[in-house]
C-alpha cells in the first residue's frame, strides 16, 4: 500500500518543477505544474491520491512547498494568483546540485 513516505519530499520538488517550468514555457498554472510532476516523475495515480486534507493530496500539498521554498530561494515568481514562472535565476538552472535553498 503507497504512503506519504514514497512521494519526494518538497525540497526534492524544485528541480522537477524548474523542468517542468522550462517545459512550459517559463509560467504555468499550479494545477498545470501538479500535472506535469505526475508524467515527469512517473508517479503512479496510487501515490498521487493519497490525501493531505480535505481539500489537497499530499503531492499538491508538498508541490506548494517547493513552489515557496524555490521562491523564498529566488528561482520562481508568482506574477498572479496561482500561476508560478521562473525567475532568472531560475531559469539558469541547469542541474539539481546548483540548487540552494
Amino acid at each position: 500500500m503507497p504512503s506519504k513516505a514514497d512521494l519526494p519530499r518538497s525540497r526534492n520538488l524544485i528541480w522537477p518543477i524548474v523542468q517542468v517550468l522550462k517545459e512550459s514555457g517559463g509560467k504555468a498554472r499550479k494545477s498545470e505544474i501538479d500535472s506535469l510532476l505526475v508524467v515527469t516523475l512517473e508517479i503512479s495515480n496510487d501515490l498521487v491520491m493519497i490525501p493531505h486534507d480535505k481539500s489537497r493530496t499530499e503531492l499538491q500539498y508538498r508541490s506548494a512547498w517547493a513552489l515557496s521554498y524555490g521562491k523564498r530561494a529566488g528561482y520562481f515568481e508568482n506574477p498572479d494568483r496561482n500561476v508560478w514562472a521562473l525567475s532568472e535565476a531560475g531559469n539558469q538552472l541547469r542541474s539539481s546540485e546548483e540548487i540552494r535553498v
